[in-house]
């Protein structure tokens, strides 16, 4: 994949020294995402997207560019204007410092590498690719969504094993006087789960009083599931495969701040939702601090056991429901 995106820069450094791909200067300045930005700024931007962008993003910003087909996942249409990470709720336009981060150090794992650009033509870059989608004409950026302070400071382990039961299990767990004190809100059910059938069956048991539904379904939640997203490729719809954290790197940063960050925003055109708001911030710190206990196994002899392992198990026989019971008492 390094190889594939190394082929695409020197694609752009031969196509931008020619008028190929060459437009139209920027006679005046625009107003885009509610910021006047000058046509000087964007012609920089023209130029300095020419030079380094194209050959993936592609000339009209569309994602089709010379190097396009042979990326996955394939480079952002920038027409759209929608992004995965901008750390603002899904579906909202980013915020210039986030674009700008993503630009900087690029993207995990993907054909998105980080780029050594100067300040001024990263941010010339950041207002052009805005004049590809109507969106930023006629919106503002949302409000970004930055980490509060983690409520678990000290207590790391015991967020883990709460993270573990939100990630895991599905319901609510109440406190002992029987009010919610956490939504449980199965993340296992599009990312692979890392605990043992009968440990999830206890779990459940424990923390909501029923065990899961489905318990034959169980195996197969132990490899991630193709989700269908909002984006095209032609005239396909792009499926995505949440990511198994213990092997796949995280796209946008393994920091707890930035883990928090994508937890809470979602993924904009992904399967994956928001969840500020749906989850209190004891909940969303205490599934962070679960998510990056197994990032810290990527890479090491310990998640190749685990996966094994989990892979290899036999389905306990699901237990006889009250009414096949009372039938079969004399």
């Amino acid at each position: 994949m390094a190889l594939t995106a190394l082929f695409a820069v020197l694609i752009g450094f031969a196509g931008c020294r020619g008028n190929l791909f060459s437009k139209p200067a920027f006679s005046e300045g625009r107003k885009l995402g509610g910021k006047d930005v000058s046509a000087q700024v964007l012609n920089e931007g023209h130029d300095a997207y020419t030079h380094y962008c194209y050959a993936c993003h592609g000339i009209a910003g569309d994602g089709n560019g010379p190097s396009a087909p042979g990326m996955r996942p394939p480079p952002r249409d920038f027409r759209t204007g929608m992004f995965k990470f901008g750390g603002v709720p899904v579906g909202e336009l980013p915020h210039d410092q986030d674009l700008d981060l993503i630009v900087r150090r690029g993207l995990g794992g993907t054909p998105m590498l980080p780029w050594d650009m100067s300040d001024r033509e990263r941010g010339a870059i950041i207002q052009y690719i805005k004049t590809f989608s109507e969106r930023w004409k006629e919106e503002t950026p949302g409000d970004r969504i930055l980490a509060t302070d983690d409520p678990w400071k000290g207590k790391e382990a015991e967020a883990i094993e709460v993270g573990k039961r939100i990630y895991h299990l599905s319901g609510v767990e109440n406190d002992a006087d029987g009010n919610p004190k956490y939504f449980l809100v199965g993340c296992s059910s599009c990312h692979p789960s890392y605990i043992a059938i009968e440990e999830r069956v206890a779990l459940s048991q424990k923390f909501t009083g029923a065990p899961p539904a489905a318990l034959a379904e169980l195996a197969d939640m132990y490899r991630p599931s193709l989700k269908a997203s909002e984006y095209q490729v032609g005239s396909h719809t792009l499926q995505i495969l949440p990511i198994d954290f213990t092997f796949h790197p995280v796209k946008n940063g393994t920091e707890l701040s930035e883990l928090y960050r994508t937890i809470a925003a979602g993924i904009a055109g992904a399967a994956m939702p928001a969840w500020k708001g749906v989850l209190n911030e004891e909940s969303l710190w205490a599934l962070t601090h679960y998510v990056k206990s197994l990032i810290h196994l990527r890479g090491t002899k310990q998640a190749i056991v685990l996966r094994n392992t989990m892979m290899n198990q036999t389905v306990p026989p699901a237990p006889p429901s009250e009414a096949a019971a009372a039938e079969k008492t004399p």
